[in-house]
C-alpha cells in the first residue's frame, strides 16, 4: 500500500510540474497580449492562452484526485501535495480572470468623431469600439453569470475548499468589475456641446445596469460555500474521530484473557 501510494507522490510531483509549465506559457501568450493591447493593436494569442488553461484545468481536476487518493490513504505527504495543487488551482484562476478581464473586455475606446448634418448642427458619430466594449462586457457578465449558476458544490471537504478557493477568485474578479461598469457608463453619456443622442445609445444595446446580476449571485454563492465548508470541515473531524475509534476496536484483543477486558466492559457500559 504504501509502495502504491509513493508512486503516487512520484506521479503528483512530476505532472505538477508540467501544469506549472502550461501555466507559465499561458501567463506568457497572455501578458504579450495585453501588451499589444496597451500598443492600441490586436491581441494574437487569445485561442493559444484559453487552450493551454483548458489544458491546464483538466489536469489540475486529475491532480486533486490523485491527492484525494493519499489524503484516504493518509500519506504524510498528502497535505504538502494538496497544498501544491491547490497553488495552482490558485494560480490558474487568477490567470484565467486576467485573460477574461483584460483579452475579453479590452478594447480601448476611442475617441468620437462628429460629422456635419443638414441642418448645419453637427451630431456624434457613434465609433465601433465603444460599443464592442460593452458588447464584451456584457457577454462576460452573461458568461460569469452562467458559471456561478452551474458551479458545483463538492461533496468532501478538499473538493468543497477547492470549489471555495476558486469562488474567491472569480468574486473578486466579479468585484472589480464595477470599474468597466462605470468606463462603459460614461461612454454613454453626450459628449459636452455636441447635439444628438448618447453615444451608445439605448436602440442599440440593452442597458447594461439591470444585466450585472452576477455580483448579487456570487456574493450569494460565497455565502452558501463558506458555510457548506464550516459544516463539512466539522464532519469531516467527526469522522476521523470515529475512524480512529474503530481501529482501536478493530485492534482489540477481545479474548477472555486479556486483563483489560473489564475495564473495556465497564467503558463500555
Amino acid at each position: 500500500r504504501l509502495e502504491r501510494l509513493q508512486r503516487v507522490v512520484t506521479k503528483l510531483q512530476m505532472e505538477s510540474g508540467i501544469c506549472e509549465e502550461q501555466l507559465n506559457q499561458a501567463d506568457a501568450l497572455l501578458q504579450a497580449d495585453v501588451r499589444l493591447l496597451a500598443a492600441g493593436k490586436a491581441p494574437q494569442k487569445a485561442a493559444e492562452v484559453e487552450r493551454d488553461l483548458d489544458k491546464a484545468d483538466a489536469m489540475i481536476r486529475l491532480l486533486f484526485n490523485d491527492v484525494q487518493s493519499l489524503k484516504d490513504g493518509r500519506h504524510p505527504q498528502g497535505e504538502q501535495m494538496y497544498r501544491r495543487v491547490y497553488r495552482l488551482h490558485e494560480r490558474l484562476v487568477s490567470i484565467r480572470t486576467e485573460y477574461n478581464l483584460r483579452l475579453k473586455s479590452g478594447a480601448p475606446v476611442t475617441a468620437v468623431t462628429t460629422v456635419p448634418v443638414a441642418s448645419g448642427q453637427r451630431r456624434p458619430e457613434p465609433d465601433e469600439a465603444p460599443l464592442r466594449y460593452l458588447q464584451d462586457l456584457l457577454a462576460w457578465v452573461e458568461e460569469n453569470q452562467r458559471r456561478v449558476a452551474a458551479a458545483e458544490w463538492g461533496a468532501d471537504l478538499p473538493t468543497v475548499e477547492t470549489h471555495l478557493g476558486a469562488h474567491r477568485g472569480l468574486h473578486r474578479a466579479i468585484e472589480e468589475f464595477r470599474t468597466k461598469v462605470e468606463r462603459a457608463r460614461a461612454d454613454e453619456v453626450r459628449p459636452p456641446g455636441c447635439w444628438g443622442p448618447p453615444v451608445l445609445g439605448a436602440d442599440e444595446v440593452r442597458p447594461l445596469g439591470p444585466t450585472v446580476s452576477p455580483q448579487n449571485s456570487s456574493k450569494s454563492r460565497l455565502r452558501h460555500l463558506e458555510s457548506l465548508h464550516g459544516f463539512v470541515s466539522a464532519a469531516t473531524k467527526e469522522l476521523l474521530w470515529l475512524s480512529e475509534r474503530e481501529e482501536e476496536e478493530v485492534a482489540f484483543d477481545w479474548s477472555h484473557h486479556n486483563p483489560a477486558m473489564a475495564a473495556k466492559k465497564e467503558s463500555y457500559s
